[in-house]
Protein backbone atom coordinates (compact mmCIF):
# COMPACT_ATOMS: atom_id res chain seq x y z
CA UNK A 1 0.00 0.00 0.00
CA UNK A 2 1.38 3.39 -0.98
CA UNK A 3 1.68 5.75 1.98
CA UNK A 4 3.03 9.26 2.17
CA UNK A 5 4.58 11.67 4.63
CA UNK A 6 5.32 15.36 4.56
CA UNK A 7 8.97 16.28 4.98
CA UNK A 8 9.96 19.74 6.19
CA UNK A 9 13.51 21.09 5.86
CA UNK A 10 13.87 24.10 8.15
CA UNK A 11 16.79 26.30 7.17
CA UNK A 12 17.95 29.71 8.25
CA UNK A 13 16.92 31.29 4.93
CA UNK A 14 14.46 28.82 3.35
CA UNK A 15 11.80 26.36 4.46
CA UNK A 16 11.33 23.51 2.02
CA UNK A 17 8.34 21.16 2.24
CA UNK A 18 7.60 18.07 0.16
CA UNK A 19 5.12 15.22 0.07
CA UNK A 20 7.11 12.01 -0.22
CA UNK A 21 5.91 8.44 -0.79
CA UNK A 22 7.23 5.34 0.94
CA UNK A 23 9.68 4.69 -1.90
CA UNK A 24 11.39 8.03 -1.45
CA UNK A 25 9.82 9.80 -4.43
CA UNK A 26 8.88 13.46 -4.13
CA UNK A 27 5.27 13.93 -5.25
CA UNK A 28 4.89 17.66 -4.62
CA UNK A 29 7.04 20.40 -3.16
CA UNK A 30 7.06 24.04 -2.05
CA UNK A 31 9.69 26.44 -0.76
CA UNK A 32 9.36 29.82 0.99
CA UNK A 33 11.66 32.25 2.76
CA UNK A 34 12.11 31.47 6.45
CA UNK A 35 11.99 35.13 7.55
CA UNK A 36 13.80 34.12 10.73
CA UNK A 37 14.01 37.75 11.77
CA UNK A 38 10.30 37.57 12.59
CA UNK A 39 11.04 35.14 15.41
CA UNK A 40 10.48 31.50 16.21
CA UNK A 41 6.69 31.68 16.56
CA UNK A 42 6.29 33.14 13.08
CA UNK A 43 8.57 30.45 11.65
CA UNK A 44 6.46 27.72 13.25
CA UNK A 45 3.26 29.24 11.83
CA UNK A 46 4.88 29.22 8.39
CA UNK A 47 5.76 25.54 8.76
CA UNK A 48 2.20 24.71 9.82
CA UNK A 49 0.71 26.54 6.84
CA UNK A 50 3.08 24.89 4.36
CA UNK A 51 2.55 21.42 5.76
CA UNK A 52 -1.23 21.90 5.76
CA UNK A 53 -1.13 22.90 2.11
CA UNK A 54 0.55 19.58 1.30
CA UNK A 55 -1.74 17.29 3.27
CA UNK A 56 -3.72 14.60 1.46
CA UNK A 57 -5.67 11.58 2.78
CA UNK A 58 -2.60 9.41 2.12
CA UNK A 59 -0.33 11.45 4.42
CA UNK A 60 0.52 9.40 7.49
CA UNK A 61 2.72 11.84 9.38
CA UNK A 62 4.98 14.89 9.20
CA UNK A 63 8.73 14.94 9.75
CA UNK A 64 10.83 18.05 10.37
CA UNK A 65 14.57 18.38 9.89
CA UNK A 66 16.03 21.33 11.77
CA UNK A 67 19.42 22.74 12.69
CA UNK A 68 20.33 22.73 16.35
CA UNK A 69 19.99 20.18 19.11
CA UNK A 70 16.74 18.28 18.61
CA UNK A 71 15.15 16.25 21.38
CA UNK A 72 13.71 13.53 19.18
CA UNK A 73 11.64 11.98 21.94
CA UNK A 74 9.84 15.22 22.80
CA UNK A 75 9.85 16.97 19.43
CA UNK A 76 11.67 19.96 20.86
CA UNK A 77 14.40 22.18 19.55
CA UNK A 78 16.27 21.80 22.84
CA UNK A 79 19.36 23.83 21.98
CA UNK A 80 19.71 27.00 20.01
CA UNK A 81 19.45 27.17 16.25
CA UNK A 82 21.72 30.10 15.58
CA UNK A 83 19.78 31.34 12.55
CA UNK A 84 16.37 31.47 14.27
CA UNK A 85 16.03 33.99 17.13
CA UNK A 86 14.24 32.67 20.20
CA UNK A 87 14.35 29.05 19.05
CA UNK A 88 15.35 27.44 22.34
CA UNK A 89 13.25 24.79 24.10
CA UNK A 90 10.84 25.31 21.22
CA UNK A 91 8.06 22.81 20.54
CA UNK A 92 8.30 22.42 16.79
CA UNK A 93 6.07 19.36 16.50
CA UNK A 94 3.07 20.18 18.68
CA UNK A 95 1.60 22.99 16.54
CA UNK A 96 1.93 20.87 13.37
CA UNK A 97 0.38 17.83 15.05
CA UNK A 98 -2.53 19.90 16.39
CA UNK A 99 -3.24 21.61 13.08
CA UNK A 100 -2.94 18.62 10.74
CA UNK A 101 -4.24 15.92 13.12
CA UNK A 102 -1.40 13.54 12.24
CA UNK A 103 1.76 12.56 14.18
CA UNK A 104 4.76 14.84 13.83
CA UNK A 105 8.42 14.06 14.49
CA UNK A 106 11.58 16.16 14.42
CA UNK A 107 15.26 15.36 14.05
CA UNK A 108 18.54 17.16 13.44
CA UNK A 109 19.16 18.16 9.82
CA UNK A 110 22.37 16.14 9.69
CA UNK A 111 20.52 13.02 10.79
CA UNK A 112 17.80 13.42 8.17
CA UNK A 113 20.36 14.04 5.42
CA UNK A 114 22.20 10.86 6.39
CA UNK A 115 18.93 8.90 6.48
CA UNK A 116 17.94 10.15 3.02
CA UNK A 117 21.30 9.26 1.46
CA UNK A 118 21.18 5.81 3.07
CA UNK A 119 17.60 5.27 1.87
CA UNK A 120 17.61 6.44 -1.75
CA UNK A 121 20.89 8.29 -2.25
CA UNK A 122 24.62 7.73 -2.52
CA UNK A 123 24.71 5.22 0.37
CA UNK A 124 21.67 3.17 -0.57
CA UNK A 125 21.91 -0.30 0.98
CA UNK A 126 25.06 0.42 3.00
CA UNK A 127 25.33 -1.00 6.54
CA UNK A 128 26.95 1.90 8.38
CA UNK A 129 26.67 5.37 6.86
CA UNK A 130 28.22 8.64 8.00
CA UNK A 131 27.51 12.01 6.43
CA UNK A 132 29.38 15.29 6.73
CA UNK A 133 27.76 18.40 5.26
CA UNK A 134 30.21 21.18 4.45
CA UNK A 135 28.47 24.53 4.65
CA UNK A 136 28.64 27.48 7.05
CA UNK A 137 29.63 24.86 9.60
CA UNK A 138 29.96 21.09 9.36
CA UNK A 139 26.95 18.98 10.16
CA UNK A 140 26.88 15.24 10.58
CA UNK A 141 24.72 12.18 10.83
CA UNK A 142 25.03 8.45 11.43
CA UNK A 143 22.78 5.69 10.08
CA UNK A 144 23.33 2.10 11.20
CA UNK A 145 21.28 -0.70 9.69
CA UNK A 146 18.92 1.81 8.09
CA UNK A 147 18.16 3.62 11.37
CA UNK A 148 19.49 6.92 12.69
CA UNK A 149 21.93 6.54 15.57
CA UNK A 150 21.08 9.35 17.99
CA UNK A 151 23.27 8.61 20.99
CA UNK A 152 22.34 8.57 24.66
CA UNK A 153 20.67 11.99 24.66
CA UNK A 154 19.68 12.43 20.99
CA UNK A 155 22.57 14.84 20.32
CA UNK A 156 24.98 12.63 18.39
CA UNK A 157 27.04 13.52 15.29
CA UNK A 158 28.39 17.00 16.01
CA UNK A 159 31.25 16.13 13.68
CA UNK A 160 32.09 19.76 13.04
CA UNK A 161 33.09 20.17 16.68
CA UNK A 162 35.65 17.39 16.68
CA UNK A 163 39.03 18.82 17.72
CA UNK A 164 41.60 18.49 14.95
CA UNK A 165 44.09 21.11 16.16
CA UNK A 166 45.03 21.36 19.83
CA UNK A 167 45.11 25.03 20.78
CA UNK A 168 43.76 25.95 17.35
CA UNK A 169 41.27 28.53 16.17
CA UNK A 170 38.54 29.54 18.60
CA UNK A 171 35.11 28.17 17.73
CA UNK A 172 31.77 29.76 18.71
CA UNK A 173 30.98 26.52 20.58
CA UNK A 174 33.68 27.45 23.11
CA UNK A 175 36.25 24.90 21.99
CA UNK A 176 39.47 25.44 20.04
CA UNK A 177 40.57 23.69 16.88
CA UNK A 178 37.16 22.41 15.77
CA UNK A 179 37.00 20.78 12.35
CA UNK A 180 34.50 23.30 11.03
CA UNK A 181 36.96 26.13 11.71
CA UNK A 182 39.29 24.55 9.13
CA UNK A 183 37.26 22.58 6.59
CA UNK A 184 33.80 24.14 6.27
CA UNK A 185 32.91 26.27 3.26
CA UNK A 186 33.02 29.39 5.41
CA UNK A 187 36.45 28.41 6.79
CA UNK A 188 37.84 27.94 3.28
CA UNK A 189 36.54 31.35 2.22
CA UNK A 190 37.88 32.96 5.39
CA UNK A 191 41.35 31.44 4.96
CA UNK A 192 41.56 32.64 1.36
CA UNK A 193 40.38 36.12 2.34
CA UNK A 194 43.03 36.38 5.06
CA UNK A 195 45.83 35.35 2.69
CA UNK A 196 44.68 37.75 -0.03
CA UNK A 197 44.68 40.63 2.45
CA UNK A 198 48.23 39.92 3.61
CA UNK A 199 49.98 39.26 0.31
CA UNK A 200 47.77 39.79 -2.76
CA UNK A 201 49.52 37.70 -5.43
CA UNK A 202 50.00 39.32 -8.84
CA UNK A 203 47.91 37.94 -11.71
CA UNK A 204 45.93 35.77 -9.29
CA UNK A 205 42.94 33.90 -10.70
CA UNK A 206 41.28 34.15 -7.30
CA UNK A 207 41.84 37.92 -7.11
CA UNK A 208 40.18 38.29 -10.48
CA UNK A 209 37.23 36.09 -9.46
CA UNK A 210 36.49 38.21 -6.40
CA UNK A 211 36.90 41.47 -8.28
CA UNK A 212 39.86 42.47 -6.13
CA UNK A 213 37.75 42.37 -2.95
CA UNK A 214 39.04 39.61 -0.63
CA UNK A 215 35.87 39.77 1.47
CA UNK A 216 33.88 38.61 -1.59
CA UNK A 217 35.75 35.30 -1.87
CA UNK A 218 33.63 32.14 -1.60
CA UNK A 219 34.60 28.50 -1.17
CA UNK A 220 33.38 27.85 -4.69
CA UNK A 221 35.76 30.49 -6.03
CA UNK A 222 38.62 28.85 -4.14
CA UNK A 223 37.81 25.44 -5.62
CA UNK A 224 37.43 26.85 -9.12
CA UNK A 225 40.67 28.82 -8.85
CA UNK A 226 42.51 25.76 -7.52
CA UNK A 227 41.25 23.80 -10.52
CA UNK A 228 42.82 26.52 -12.70
CA UNK A 229 46.12 26.16 -10.86
CA UNK A 230 46.00 29.30 -8.72
CA UNK A 231 48.78 28.81 -6.16
CA UNK A 232 47.06 30.57 -3.27
CA UNK A 233 43.80 28.69 -3.85
CA UNK A 234 45.67 25.37 -4.06
CA UNK A 235 47.37 26.14 -0.74
CA UNK A 236 44.04 26.95 0.95
CA UNK A 237 42.30 23.89 -0.45
CA UNK A 238 45.21 21.60 0.45
CA UNK A 239 45.04 22.78 4.06
CA UNK A 240 41.25 22.38 4.28
CA UNK A 241 41.39 18.88 2.79
CA UNK A 242 44.17 17.89 5.17
CA UNK A 243 41.99 18.74 8.15
CA UNK A 244 38.91 17.21 6.51
CA UNK A 245 40.83 14.02 5.82
CA UNK A 246 42.06 13.90 9.42
CA UNK A 247 38.49 14.35 10.68
CA UNK A 248 37.06 11.71 8.36
CA UNK A 249 39.91 9.37 9.25
CA UNK A 250 39.05 9.70 12.95
CA UNK A 251 35.41 8.91 12.20
CA UNK A 252 36.33 5.92 10.05
CA UNK A 253 38.48 4.54 12.87
CA UNK A 254 35.64 4.99 15.38
CA UNK A 255 32.59 3.86 13.39
CA UNK A 256 34.04 1.37 10.85
CA UNK A 257 31.57 2.65 8.21
CA UNK A 258 30.88 1.09 4.86
CA UNK A 259 30.21 4.54 3.35
CA UNK A 260 31.10 8.13 4.19
CA UNK A 261 28.99 10.67 2.31
CA UNK A 262 30.23 14.24 1.92
CA UNK A 263 27.52 16.77 1.12
CA UNK A 264 26.90 20.49 1.27
CA UNK A 265 27.92 23.07 -1.27
CA UNK A 266 31.62 22.25 -1.18
CA UNK A 267 31.00 18.64 -2.23
CA UNK A 268 30.04 20.00 -5.65
CA UNK A 269 33.73 20.74 -6.24
CA UNK A 270 34.06 17.08 -7.20
CA UNK A 271 37.38 15.35 -7.70
CA UNK A 272 39.50 18.36 -6.80
CA UNK A 273 38.16 17.93 -3.26
CA UNK A 274 37.66 14.16 -3.06
CA UNK A 275 41.03 13.20 -4.53
CA UNK A 276 42.78 15.31 -1.89
CA UNK A 277 40.73 13.85 0.96
CA UNK A 278 41.31 10.29 -0.24
CA UNK A 279 45.07 10.96 -0.48
CA UNK A 280 45.09 12.19 3.12
CA UNK A 281 43.20 9.09 4.27
CA UNK A 282 45.55 6.78 2.41
CA UNK A 283 48.58 8.50 3.93
CA UNK A 284 47.82 6.76 7.23
CA UNK A 285 45.15 9.00 8.73
CA UNK A 286 42.80 6.02 8.94
CA UNK A 287 43.66 2.49 10.06
CA UNK A 288 44.17 0.65 6.74
CA UNK A 289 42.02 -2.45 7.41
CA UNK A 290 39.10 -0.21 8.44
CA UNK A 291 39.69 2.27 5.63
CA UNK A 292 39.61 -0.54 3.08
CA UNK A 293 35.93 -1.17 3.87
CA UNK A 294 34.88 2.49 3.62
CA UNK A 295 33.83 4.33 0.49
CA UNK A 296 34.07 8.13 0.56
CA UNK A 297 31.56 9.55 -1.92
CA UNK A 298 29.74 12.79 -2.75
CA UNK A 299 26.11 13.16 -1.71
CA UNK A 300 23.59 12.34 -4.44
CA UNK A 301 20.39 14.07 -3.35
CA UNK A 302 21.50 17.69 -3.05
CA UNK A 303 18.92 19.97 -1.45
CA UNK A 304 16.30 17.19 -1.59
CA UNK A 305 18.03 15.23 1.18
CA UNK A 306 16.40 17.38 3.87
CA UNK A 307 12.78 16.84 2.86
CA UNK A 308 13.27 13.19 1.87
CA UNK A 309 15.06 12.37 5.12
CA UNK A 310 12.51 14.22 7.24
CA UNK A 311 9.70 12.32 5.54
CA UNK A 312 11.57 9.06 6.17
CA UNK A 313 11.84 9.89 9.87
CA UNK A 314 8.05 10.27 9.95
CA UNK A 315 7.38 7.12 7.93
CA UNK A 316 9.71 5.02 10.10
CA UNK A 317 8.18 6.33 13.31
CA UNK A 318 4.65 5.39 12.23
CA UNK A 319 5.29 2.01 10.60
Amino acid sequence: MMTEAIGVDLGGTKISVARVDNEGRILARKKVDTHAEEGASAVIRRIVDLAASMKTPSVRAVGIGSPGQIDYEKGLLAGEAVNIPGARQLDICGPVRDALKVPCFADNDGNVAALAEAWVGAARGEKVVLILTLGTGIGGGVVIGGAVYRGATNFVAEFGHMSVEVGGRICPCGNRGCLERYASASAVARAACERLRVIPPPDSVLTSMCGGDPSAVTARMVCDAARDGDALAVEVLDEACLYLGVGIGNLINIFNPSCVVVGGGMSLAGDILFSRVRNVLQSGRAYPPILAAAKVVPAALGEDSGVIGAAKVALDATT
